[in-house]
């Protein structure tokens, strides 16, 4: 009996050394690391203090300013179109020779379309319009054509005739075979009278006598000139 106790009690002490010693030998290697050191890599410590791993070559950036999309330059200008037709070019003066030309081509037509309309008389009706249609355009001859009712529906008349003194080519195109000259013609009215339907004579000022009047006249192929229109300058007084 004796004997089991002391064998009991011998494998209780044992097992206690051996616990202890398990314990010492724990504690020590514990001791042995440092509780502060920490993994290179460890995520509680800021990335900012860590080392990176080796960098590759840098791979190239593309420039966000450029456009694959954008044609290469030549230095010409995008918005010159080599098919646009060029600007017309301002025609070269006229020399006095051609002055005189269109001067002496024109002249006839201006002095039968003035002595035409120079007279009227209410009791004589004459068709401007339809008479003269070869030698000027309808939208000048319907101001003719207007005078001449004006006066119809006064009962006045007008006697006499036109005199032309001057004749000055301000202007002259050419397009096609459509040819344009304008003419600063200066016509003298002071042989005209007019009356009233009593017979009284209508005075004008001296000054309204002799005035300038620009003709503006055109010629097509082998027709003659014809007058398109006609206006005043600011001082007609010549």
């Amino acid at each position: 009996m004796r004997t089991r106790r002391r064998g009991l009690t011998a494998l209780i002490f044992l097992l206690a050394a051996a616990v202890i010693i398990g314990a010492v030998v724990l504690l020590g290697r514990s001791s042995a690391e440092d509780p502060d050191e920490t993994s290179a890599f460890d995520p509680s410590v800021p990335t900012s203090t860590q080392t990176p791993p080796p960098a590759g070559p840098a791979a190239p950036t593309d420039d966000p300013t450029d456009d694959p999309s954008d044609p290469p330059t030549d230095g010409s200008d995008p918005t010159d179109d080599p098919s646009a037709p060029s600007s017309p070019t301002a025609p070269s003066p006229l020399s006095e020779d051609q002055k005189a030309e269109i001067s002496s081509e024109t002249s006839p037509v201006l002095t039968e379309v003035l002595e035409e309309t120079a007279e009227i008389d209410p009791a004589v009706p004459y068709d401007v319009v339809a008479d003269l249609s070869d030698r000027a355009s309808q939208a000048y001859l319907s101001e003719l054509q207007s005078e001449r009712l004006e006066f119809e529906t006064e009962g006045w008349t007008r006697t006499g005739s036109y005199t032309l003194d001057e004749i000055e080519v301000t202007d002259y195109s050419s397009t096609g075979d459509t040819e344009v000259a304008t003419v600063q013609v200066c016509v003298d009215s002071s042989e005209l009278v007019t009356r009233r339907a009593d017979g009284e004579v209508l005075t004008t000022a001296p000054s309204s006598e002799r005035a300038w009047n620009v003709f503006v006249l055109e010629r097509s192929g082998s027709a003659d000139w014809r007058i398109v229109g006609r206006t005043f300058p600011n001082d007609p007084a010549c």
